[in-house]
């Protein structure tokens, strides 16, 4: 999930640093790299959060159905441990 895709780009970045850094000026590469870490996190980041917010939208949508089934269903998830457990995951 979003852990291990953040692992993934961050290890890819890294060791690209790594074969580059004989052939580079060290300040340029970690300011280079620092900006690219950063990139990272926020893009992840930003996918985390649209994917609670889509979760969050759609039991929204289901407890504002006309069908009871659909708010019943609803009603027995608790939005706030989800999004507190979609966060942390």
């Amino acid at each position: 999930m979003a852990i291990e895709d953040f692992y993934t780009g961050a290890r890819r970045i890294l060791a690209n640093m790594l074969e580059e850094t004989p052939k580079a000026d060290r300040e340029q590469l970690l300011d280079a790299y620092a900006e690219l870490l950063t990139r990272l996190h926020a893009e992840e980041a930003h996918r985390m959060l649209t994917e609670v917010i889509e979760d969050a939208r759609t039991r929204l949508d289901a407890r504002l159905s006309p069908d009871p089934i659909r708010q019943t269903i609803a009603g027995v998830q608790t939005t706030l441990q989800d999004l507190w457990n979609s966060l942390w995951r």
